[in-house]
């Protein structure tokens, strides 16, 4: 297991200062993908031993409360689960009022049929409070849309714990 790299002050993706970890390894291969450098599973960076503490130092540094989020890579995909599970719980149980965003190019209707058979992908959607989901398209590349390159994605939010689709 690798990942990517973290951000401690990312003002780009997500809502607010946000804390943000990507994974590394992906199965989409997007055209023109924002982050090919994730692609490779055995890219990135060995997990060091005090990431666990690292990101949560990082969200409450300078008593600045951040959100979180995970990127990718592929967040989701199967190499990939158990290190977003992980760390939405970690992040949850340790600052139950910030938000988590999670980055996929799966589609929302795949993440959640998945779930009802996957323990780990349910308590992804369980612990997380934005999704955006859905595969980066060039053609419809569109830079000006909120937490997404392209306008294929869509942005999901639990609200009330049902997840809306809003955008």
């Amino acid at each position: 297991m690798r990942y990517a790299g973290l951000m401690p002050n990312d003002v780009v993706n997500g809502e607010g200062v946000c804390v943000s970890l990507w994974t590394q390894g992906c199965p989409h291969h997007c055209n023109e993908c924002f982050n090919p450098e994730t692609w490779d599973f055995a890219g990135g960076d060995s997990i060091p031993t005090d990431l666990d503490q690292r990101v949560l130092t990082a969200i409450s540094a300078n008593n600045i409360q951040r959100n979180f989020s995970i990127l990718g890579g592929e967040p989701l995909c199967d190499p990939n689960i158990q290190f977003t599970e992980h760390y939405c719980s970690l992040v949850r149980e340790n600052y139950p009022s910030i938000k988590i965003f999670i980055w996929t190019g799966y589609e929302f209707s795949d993440i959640k049929n998945k779930a009802q058979n996957d323990p780990l992908v349910s308590s992804i959607l369980e612990k997380s409070d934005v999704m955006i989901s859905g595969p980066f398209v060039k053609e419809k590349k569109d830079l000006t849309l909120k937490l997404r390159g392209s306008s294929n994605q869509q942005i999901w939010r639990k609200i009330n714990n049902k997840w809306i689709e809003v955008y």
